[in-house]
């Protein structure tokens, strides 16, 4: 596995190259939205499909990915958090997918009960290594691997940091001098009845190191990329906002604090910025949400997030995963608010009826896969149930924009016509027809509305065309799209 760099990233495998600019562009953004007029986001198709763990079946020990890495001969390898259904025990185990789908163990033989041959045992970590889990794998420059990984147990609540030259031999080189801190590493823990497994009961810290450590705050829904092409390490995690109380919620797991998005960036990975607050609810939102975590993904020029979206009331306490995206990694936009992938009824025997946490998204060809982990029980359930699902979507019908039975309208942002031919990915019931302008929105003449031949049905490639003129005229040149359609959606153009 130390030949990383012959492949790319998983996260940033559709990633527009360096010296390239994209040449699909979406419909989603807000500056598209604001021109438009009766046109709505919507999310794109989605089908589900269960993932196996091959000899896990019937196992007491739930198994949840947390990332996937591509590997250099092809297929994927998966570091992942496998617990009991109590909490009481919780480990770092390594799976190999030609597909994504069906997962072998790694075998590594460091498990000394037996019971878990590709479990990781850390070097480095003293004592109780039993609740260990959450972790990130990354590639360092010199060809080795870093796990950023959560500790729990003997008062520790902290995101360690181990290193691998072959990444299933883990070292912890210095076990305090962790990446972030959760506000209770350094208590002492209890297991009592009708208190959450692990719950602190008594802070042992000093007050000056509590304040030291506060500016690394965050709880355990972390998340570490390496950006090679920004050539930083980037980390999302959640900022713990002290709870007001119109938004409390007591019946939470913590209801102390509300769930905010932070970023941090770190040149080596181990020195951490101060955090940006990235994402949090507004006026759009419920009264209760919060966000609980934040996976990305580059596509083309932008990132695109899976972003916990928490309903935290005593009737809810749900978990979805809501897309959003961004050009910086900073502002964020969030045209559909709420569940992308839906949850399944409670009738369906499909055990993502209560919760969806959404992980890393795997290039299948024509279709991506985003593998997500499942629970059919509310957020603050004593009892940790969960299965590994994952969700097809067309390649690039992640979000778009529709019209109903009323016709709807918008004006691209400018386009460079590249091309001879402009190929519009849309599913169209009723009818479309184009417009061709200048950068100004002015109509260039030969290519009115009204000249446009009626595009209809469900296909990537529809080829806008006009009755008399021919587009190779604008070739090399800006343009802009005025489309109207009817009952349809629209998901990308091509130019």
């Amino acid at each position: 596995m130390a030949q990383h760099t012959a492949r790319p990233m998983l996260w940033s495998s559709t990633r527009t190259g360096r010296g390239e600019t994209a040449t699909t562009n979406y419909f989603f953004w807000r500056e598209t939205l604001e021109r438009s007029f009766r046109a709505h986001p919507v999310t794109g198709p989605v089908s589900k499909t269960p993932v196996r763990f091959v000899g896990h079946e019937g196992s007491p020990m739930q198994t949840g990915i947390s990332c996937v890495i591509e590997l250099p001969e092809g297929g994927y390898r998966a570091y992942a958090s496998t617990r009991s259904t109590d909490q009481k025990r919780m480990c770092v185990t390594v799976w190999d997918s030609s597909d994504g789908l069906e997962w072998h163990p790694v075998l590594i033989g460091q498990d000394p009960d037996g019971n878990l041959p590709n479990r990781v045992v850390f070097d480095g970590i003293p004592g109780d290594q039993s609740s260990v889990g959450g972790p990130s794998v990354v590639p360092l420059r010199d060809g080795r691997w870093r796990m950023y990984v959560w500790k729990h147990r003997e008062g520790h609540l902290r995101y360690i940091v181990a290193e691998s030259d072959d990444g299933l031999r883990w070292r912890v080189p210095d076990f305090d001098r962790p990446a972030l801190y959760h506000p209770h590493d350094g208590g002492l823990w209890k297991l009592a009845e009708g208190l959450s497994p692990h719950e602190m009961v008594e802070m042992v810290l000093p007050e000056a190191d509590v304040w030291r450590r506060r500016r690394l705050w965050t709880n355990d829904a972390s998340r570490v990329w390496y950006d090679e092409h920004r050539d930083v390490y980037v980390c999302y995690s959640v900022w713990l906002h002290p709870a007001l109380p119109d938004r409390r919620v007591d019946v939470d797991n913590a209801p102390g604090v509300h769930r905010l998005i932070q970023r941090r960036l770190s040149e080596d990975g181990l020195t951490w910025s101060d955090p940006e607050l990235v994402l949090m609810p507004d006026g759009r939102d419920p009264w209760d949400l919060q966000f609980y975590f934040l996976n990305v993904q580059w596509h083309q020029d932008f990132l695109i997030g899976c972003l916990g979206y928490y309903r935290v009331e005593e009737s809810q306490q749900t978990m979805d995963t809501e897309l959003c995206f961004s050009h910086d990694g900073v502002h964020w936009e969030r045209p559909v608010r709420g569940a992308w992938i839906p949850r399944s009824p409670a009738d369906s025997g499909l055990p993502d009826t209560a919760g969806l946490y959404g992980c890393d998204w795997l290039d299948r060809g024509d279709r991506w896969l985003c593998l997500y982990d499942a629970t059919p029980h509310p957020h603050n359930s004593r009892v940790f149930e969960c299965a590994m699902m994952g969700a097809f979507f067309p390649r690039n019908r992640f979000a778009g924009v529709a019209a109903g039975a009323a016709p709807a309208g918008l004006l691209t942002e400018p386009l460079f016509l590249r091309s001879p031919e402009i190929l519009l990915d849309a599913s169209i019931r009723g009818w479309l027809r184009a417009e061709l302008t200048d950068c100004f929105g002015c109509k260039l003449p030969g290519f009115e509305i009204g000249k446009s031949l009626p595009v209809c049905g469900n296909s990537e490639h529809h080829s806008l065309t006009w009755k008399e003129c021919d587009i190779r005229d604008h070739l090399f040149q800006f343009v802009r799209l005025r489309l109207e359609w009817q009952d349809g959606e629209l998901w990308s153009v091509q130019t």
